[in-house]
């Protein structure tokens, strides 16, 4: 075979060589876009199964905040007020966004990290085109909330009824409550006073007991110096020395009447002792015959 035979034959074994490993390089890349297709589609059914199922919270999310805004109806965000004098605000809303006379707005205060707090709800006094003034609508009390001179808040003109009802049985609890407080605190007046008189005649009492140095060398009876105890004493100890002195008496009496028969009867015996002169006979008269 001539050399130029051989070197194309050399060659073609090279190029169906390289052909070959062409068409395998070129099966391999199509394997492999074809699996990165295949993938690709896998993820999209799933990220569209995935947005589907997260439109259709989406859309329960969106009927659910809808069905909770309706008892809450407007609202306003960020809100600046001030505090006025007897508790009143003045908040930087108006008619222009449709805040009326006369409207009850409830008013939650905006912490730093948030969070909210509810202030208690106000009345509309007075609205112009971008300002209100509003004063407080039920009873404030001193443990309420207190409002800095200014301050954040959001606005509401409603409350849902099951709030409203909560606010308003803890009203009636709280109102029960300083009812039961001003009650108590009547009664421990009361009581101090009864307290304070009973001490009063206690003390009183003391004195008429244990007397009053304080009353010494005024004319009047002793008992009111020295006190019942004393003046008792001092009576009982008079009544023993009476009945002491009572009984020494009747004693010395009785020997005095013992000592008198007993000198009468001597005297007696001595007067039988003495002679007895002789007794003239007795004249017999005319009416003795």
């Amino acid at each position: 075979m001539h050399t130029s035979g051989k070197v194309a034959a050399v060659l073609i074994v090279l190029l169906g060589a390289l052909a070959a490993y062409m068409a395998s390089r070129a099966f391999a890349v199509r394997d492999a876009w074809m699996k990165i297709a295949q993938d690709n589609e896998a993820a999209i059914t799933k990220a569209e199964e995935e947005k589907v199922e997260l439109s259709r919270k989406l859309d329960e999310k969106q009927k659910d905040l809808a069905r909770t805004m309706l008892g809450w109806d407007r609202y306003w965000p960020e809100v600046i007020g001030r505090s006025g004098a007897g508790g009143a605000v003045q908040l930087k809303i108006g008619a222009n966004q449709l805040v009326r006379p006369e409207q009850v707005l409830f008013l939650f205060g905006v912490n730093p990290d948030g969070t909210s707090v509810y202030v208690g709800d106000y009345k509309v006094a007075r609205v112009n085109e971008n300002d209100t003034e509003a004063r407080p609508n039920s009873r404030r009390r001193p443990n309420d909330v207190q409002l800095p001179q200014e301050f954040k808040v959001r606005v509401r003109s409603l409350l849902p009824t099951r709030f409203t009802a909560r606010l308003g049985a803890l009203d009636q609890q709280l109102l029960a409550a300083e009812l039961t407080i001003a009650a108590t605190s009547d009664e421990l007046v009361r009581q101090k006073q009864l307290m304070e008189q009973s001490e009063k005649a206690i003390a009183n009492r003391m004195i008429e007991l244990n007397g009053n140095p304080q009353l010494a060398g005024k004319t009047i009876p002793i008992v009111h110096v020295a006190g019942l105890l004393t003046a008792i004493v001092d009576e009982e100890e008079s009544r023993n020395a009476a009945l002491i002195e009572a009984d020494r008496l009747m004693r010395a009496l009785r020997n005095a009447r013992l000592e008198f028969d007993r000198v009468r009867k001597e005297n007696e015996r001595l007067v039988e002792l003495l002679p007895q002169p002789d007794l003239p006979a007795p004249a017999v008269g005319s009416s003795g015959r």
